[in-house]
């Protein structure tokens, strides 16, 4: 099999622009839009919320929690993250790029530490939490269009 090289490099130069910031132009007010090494470049607001929280979470299980606290941090974090992307999504709200940076990093918190449950306690019961913020979201969009 033979690697078209061309058609990689035209692929990978569309997709860079995503590689920081995942929405298209007419979306950019939900990122930070610094200039760096003398470009400018788009962050998005949530995702950098999102990134340390994961972290955060993932390694915090080790530290902090009990198992019943670690559940209810697990199903209310993210809930922040929810309402403001309602908000934002299905009203004719901007909203703002520090609140989304903060419920992401909620947001981040929780699935890092549901991760660590996960994976080192085998408690199911995060799945459960995961299905229903995800029920909760397509029946958002569903009767929103």
């Amino acid at each position: 099999m033979r690697i078209d090289t061309a058609e990689l490099r035209e692929g990978l130069a569309e997709t860079r622009r995503f590689a920081l910031a995942h929405h298209l132009p007419s979306e950019r007010y939900r990122c930070y839009s610094p200039v760096l090494l003398g470009r400018r470049v788009h962050l998005c607001a949530r995702c950098l919320g999102i990134y340390p929280g994961l972290l955060a979470g993932f390694l915090s299980q080790f530290l902090v929690f009990r198992e019943a606290d670690a559940l209810l941090v697990v199903a209310l974090f993210p809930l922040p993250a929810l309402i403001d992307w309602a908000v934002t999504t299905f009203r004719d709200r901007r909203g703002y790029n520090g609140v989304r940076t903060v419920t992401g990093a909620l947001l981040g918190y929780g699935y890092g530490l549901g991760l660590s449950l996960v994976l080192f306690e085998s408690n199911l019961a995060v799945l459960g939490i995961g299905s229903c913020y995800g029920i909760i979201a397509v029946v958002s969009i569903y009767y929103a269009w």
